[in-house]
């Protein structure tokens, strides 16, 4: 099956009003790419922006949306992942309510129960954001 074939809930371990991907739209080798429309009754939107703690999420839900991807492809049970860091954030624009969001994550290194992975934010063909995250990944029994 392909990514946006499954629903963004059998691939991610947050629950609504948690979740900050709509779908996975596609994958490659190590690249992740997820859809997600600014809701203003989102919690991680303010006024009619979504936040700087909602972009890291965004980019933190696509990872954890690709991991689940392959997993899920390879039988196996999605696992919850956890911020460790976010290096060289740069958020140029905050996408507003009602704008559709790209966000694509590409797996950089995986070491020692951690993803280091490089994301980024398109809105409109404009870059919104970009930062490095470090995510540490909760071991199951089937690895």
């Amino acid at each position: 099956m392909k990514p946006s074939d499954y629903e963004i809930n059998d691939l991610i371990p947050q629950r609504p009003p948690m979740v900050m991907i709509d779908k996975l739209s596609n994958t490659w080798k190590k690249k992740g790419e997820g859809i997600f429309m600014v809701r203003e009754s989102n919690p991680l939107c303010l006024g009619k922006h979504l936040t700087e703690a909602g972009i890291i999420e965004c980019i933190a839900q696509t990872a954890a949306a690709y991991t689940g991807y392959l997993r899920v492809s390879e039988k196996k049970d999605i696992v919850r992942g956890y911020i460790g860091s976010v290096k060289n954030l740069r958020i140029f624009s905050l996408p507003k309510a009602g704008d559709e969001i790209r966000t694509e994550i590409i797996l950089e290194n995986e070491l020692l129960g951690f993803m280091i992975i490089t994301g980024r934010i398109i809105c409109k063909e404009m870059l919104m954001a970009e930062c490095e995250m470090r995510i540490l990944l909760e071991q199951d029994s089937q690895t």
